[in-house]
């Protein structure tokens, strides 16, 4: 169980970290979060959750296109339940502009030991101060958006899920909409991906994606203009998709395979292009890593690790970007 309940060793120690006032979507409110050494704290006005790093699965790090916000993600199994409401992800909303210099409560030698990667004190927007040190403490990978771009350049599309108005995001392995509810789809569940309304909508079209497990996830209101970027996105990562009308397709990609397009296997897929020498040469700006994606659809830890980074690239990324000019936005990839 997230609370604890027979082992309440798991959350001694000190607190490492503390930020007052954190505005959280969902679950809605603004909470205090304390970071310790084993898991983190959330005190909000009626309710306060202790979470075990254990029961954290993965991190997102994910720029708004409306380009005021930054949204930092905490996958959780098991999820925080409220009442009958269970929560998988908690979902925290940071401006870009806004920043924090923090204390870290901590000895030099668990510095060191520790948290290697870490500096006493930590400087700089509060929502790559807020990831790094709950990277560094939870030991999850970090997901954030590489290579997509929007009609936009922007690393999302705007969209729907149900009545609810949000943002999609592609990342390697995965997709992810926020704010709420929160979405997280694998590439690896999906078993197709239609492009619906194409012809009866001149402005939109809805896409569908068909799950291996026989459910469907549907967002609709989609720009026309994405249609492009993420169906050229798509295909690039061999996911399976309904064949498209080439009059749709206004811009050559490789062909019209003339049927459903299928997932290549694994090794095909790392023969691509786009390995080392691209991870290399890839220059992302600002809040963009720099590693290219590492090819492939295997186990959960590989996909993880598609969109993650390693320590020395997240230090490498956070140093870089600490010494850029004052435009503290997350910058857009140039191709």
């Amino acid at each position: 169980a997230v609370r604890a309940k027979a082992d309440t060793s798991a959350f001694a120690g000190e607190s490492i970290a503390s930020f007052k006032d954190l505005p959280l979507f969902v679950p809605r409110g603004r909470y205090e979060v304390d970071l310790f050494p084993n898991h983190l704290k959330l005190h909000g006005k009626s309710v306060d959750y202790k979470i075990l790093y254990t029961s954290v699965t993965r991190l997102f790090l994910l720029p708004k296109p409306d380009e005021l916000h930054v949204a930092f993600v905490i996958s959780l199994d098991p999820p925080v339940r409220q009442g009958n409401t269970h929560y998988p992800h908690l979902v925290f909303q940071f401006l870009n502009d806004e920043t924090i210099d923090l204390q870290l409560k901590m000895s030099e030698k668990d510095r060191v030991e520790k948290y290697d990667k870490l500096k006493t004190e930590e400087s700089g927007e509060l929502w790559r101060v807020f990831s790094k040190v709950m990277r560094s403490l939870s030991k999850k990978p970090l997901h954030v958006p590489k290579t997509f771009l929007s009609h936009h350049e922007q690393r999302a599309v705007r969209t729907a899920l149900g009545a609810n108005e949000g943002y999609l995001f592609f990342l390697e392995s995965s997709l992810m909409f926020v704010n709420k509810p929160p979405t997280y789809v694998r590439f690896d569940e999906i078993d197709l991906v239609e492009f619906k309304r194409m012809e009866v909508n001149p402005r939109s079209f809805d896409f569908s994606v068909l799950m291996t497990n026989g459910s469907t996830i549907l967002f609709s209101n989609i720009e026309r203009t994405e249609f492009e970027p993420i169906y050229g996105f798509l295909e690039k990562h061999k996911i399976p998709m309904e064949p498209v009308p080439s009059v749709f397709r206004t811009k050559s990609r490789g062909g019209d395979r003339g049927g459903r397009a299928v997932a290549g296997s694994a090794q095909t897929m790392n023969d691509d292009d786009g390995g080392e020498d691209e991870e290399e040469s890839s220059e992302d700006e600002d809040f963009d890593p720099s590693a290219a994606p590492k090819k492939g659809r295997g186990s959960e830890d590989e996909e993880d690790e598609m969109d993650d980074m390693d320590d020395e690239e997240l230090d490498e990324e956070y140093e870089a970007e600490a010494a850029s000019d004052e435009d503290t936005r997350p910058k857009k990839k140039k191709k």
